[in-house]
């Protein structure tokens, strides 16, 4: 195991100096075509190289508080001797002999080094956060594609069409992030360490239970189908005194709305089995009579809806399919849908919303288009 890590440790050193050096543009002809043999001599070279290019493409998110600045990377650069690069001698120093053509060093203006070797700093910096990230596996699910994952304390993850979740365990606490998506959680018991989902702000905090976490476009469902769990958000610390007592104790009123708060304030709210919950970024709400076996219908291929937005109709469909439901009317906002349908079988919703004289359907190779019927 101490071999392997070396020896990607190696790899990425080296796609670093060629990515550099391609993106300086000095490369000659010789230099492309010992590129072209580095790419071609392992999949490994070329699989490290693609995933520089891509850390280089997000570096912006990777540092957000600016830490490693550019100017704190070159000073860095310059005092290492080892990134210092002889420049041509001054011309009364004389003629000075040709190196070998396998010895040729590209000379390069100070300023221009200076900015490479801050690239270099960046890319080194990408790298290893790219590195330490490898350490916690991540779990994906297609479109279409549903699975099942044991997790490495017996806990076990049903991953939604269309999402990913990345896992990190320490001895303190079991931490899972869905990164996009829904799952369906069901926690072995371990009270030494909290089993925790994150998605966005939001954090779910369990011991041993069964819960789902579905992250929509603008906000999170979190549906208990068995224990409970502490919702921790930023909202929660809105709340007065006896509306978190209440919500503590289960005694809420339904439909309980929480606004926004001033950034900072965090909270707890409980969340008991058959219960669901809803934040957003403008509030909270907790659902007055939730349908459990509907939130989680999706783990037998279905898809429930009780008058549902045709805009909501439309991102679950399209969670399953590659031709994309559009819904091209603002005037269909007010329509809405009920139903059961087969996750399996999209032709078996198109065939329903053709059916409704409100509505026409517009299908292309690319996507399915619905309209409101002015005939």
């Amino acid at each position: 195991m101490e071999q392997r890590i070396k020896l990607n440790t190696q790899i990425y050193e080296e796609a670093c100096a060629w990515f550099i050096d391609c993106r300086a543009g000095d490369l000659d002809e010789a230099a492309r075509h010992a590129f072209d043999r580095w790419l071609r001599k392992s999949p490994q070279h070329l699989s490290a190289y693609l995933e520089l290019a891509a850390i280089w493409n997000d570096g912006a998110h990777l540092d957000p508080e600016g830490k490693f600045d550019r100017d704190t990377l070159i000073a860095q650069a310059a005092m290492d001797r080892d990134n210092v690069v002889e420049l041509a001698p001054p011309r009364s120093a004389g003629p000075v002999q040709a190196p070998a053509r396998n010895e040729q060093r590209r000379w390069v203006p100070r300023r221009r080094f200076a900015a490479i070797a801050a690239s270099i700093g960046l890319l080194a910096i990408s790298a290893a956060f790219y590195l330490q990230t490898l350490r916690a596996p991540a779990y994906a699910a297609a479109i279409g594609e549903q699975r099942s994952i044991a997790l490495a304390d017996g806990s076990t993850v049903e991953l939604n069409s269309r999402s990913k979740i990345v896992v990190r365990y320490s001895k303190q606490e079991r931490r899972v992030e869905l990164l996009q998506g829904q799952a369906l959680f069901q926690v072995a018991k371990d009270v030494t360490r909290p089993f925790i989902v994150k998605t966005g702000a939001t954090l779910v905090r369990a011991v041993g239970t069964e819960f789902d976490v579905y992250q929509k476009r603008e906000d999170t469902v979190v549906t208990v189908v068995e224990g409970r769990v502490a919702i921790l958000t930023s909202h929660a610390g809105s709340l007065s005194d006896h509306d978190v007592q209440a919500a503590a104790l289960g005694s809420r009123p339904s439909n309980l709305e929480f606004p926004a708060i001033a950034p900072g304030q965090i909270g707890n709210i409980l969340v008991a089995a058959g219960e669901q919950l809803t934040v957003t970024p403008k509030r909270i709400q907790i659902a007055e009579h939730p349908n459990i076996a509907s939130a989680t219908a999706w783990t037998q291929r279905q898809l429930v809806f009780e008058s549902a937005s045709l805009a909501d109709v439309a991102d679950e469909f399209n969670r399953y399919n590659e031709k994309q439901l559009i819904v091209g009317d603002p005037m269909l906002e007010t329509f809405h849908v009920s139903g059961v349908f087969s996750s399996t079988d999209p032709a078996s919703l198109i065939r329903f919303l053709r059916a409704r004289p409100e509505l026409r359907i517009v299908e292309t190779g690319s996507q399915i288009r619905i309209e409101k019927n002015t005939s």
